[in-house]
C-alpha cells in the first residue's frame, strides 16, 4: 500500500488516496492509523475519544459499535445565556443536565457540568 497523497474528507475527517495494485482509493486516515497499529482494518466503528476528527493519534481511537458512536456524537453547544454553561440549564431548584432522555438535577451549576462530562457528552 502506497500513501500518495491527503485530503479532508466531505465529514471532516483527513483522508489519504491509497493505490491498492492499480486501483486508487481514498481512505480515512484514522482507519488507516488503526489498520498499521493493530494488524487489521476495524470490525466495528472508529471513535475519536476527545472528539476531535483531526487527532488520529492511536491513543484517541477505540473501536466501538454504531450504537456506542452515536451517544458520542459531539454538540455544537454554546453556552447556555442562563447559566454560562453548554448543556446546563436553570432550573428552579438549581440545575439540570439532560442526557439520553434522563433528566439529572444539581444544586450547582459547575458540578452539573463536571457530571454532563463524565456521562461522555463533551463540547466544542
Amino acid at each position: 500500500m502506497a500513501i500518495r497523497g491527503k485530503k479532508h474528507g466531505k465529514k471532516g475527517y483527513l483522508c489519504v488516496l491509497c493505490c491498492l495494485g492499480k486501483k486508487q482509493v481514498f481512505v480515512n486516515l484514522h482507519h488507516a492509523v488503526w489498520a498499521v497499529c493493530k494488524g487489521r482494518w476495524p470490525k466495528q466503528q472508529l471513535d475519536h475519544i476527545n472528539g476531535n476528527k483531526q487527532d488520529n493519534r492511536i491513543e484517541n481511537l477505540r473501536e466501538v459499535s454504531a450504537s456506542e458512536n452515536q451517544m458520542n456524537v459531539l454538540y455544537p453547544w454554546k453556552p447556555n445565556a442562563k447559566t454560562g454553561l453548554p448543556g446546563v440549564y436553570k432550573t428552579k431548584g438549581g440545575f439540570q443536565i439532560v442526557v439520553a432522555s434522563n433528566r439529572y438535577h444539581f444544586r450547582d451549576r459547575y458540578l452539573a457540568f463536571y457530571h454532563l462530562t463524565l456521562l461522555g457528552r463533551r463540547y466544542k
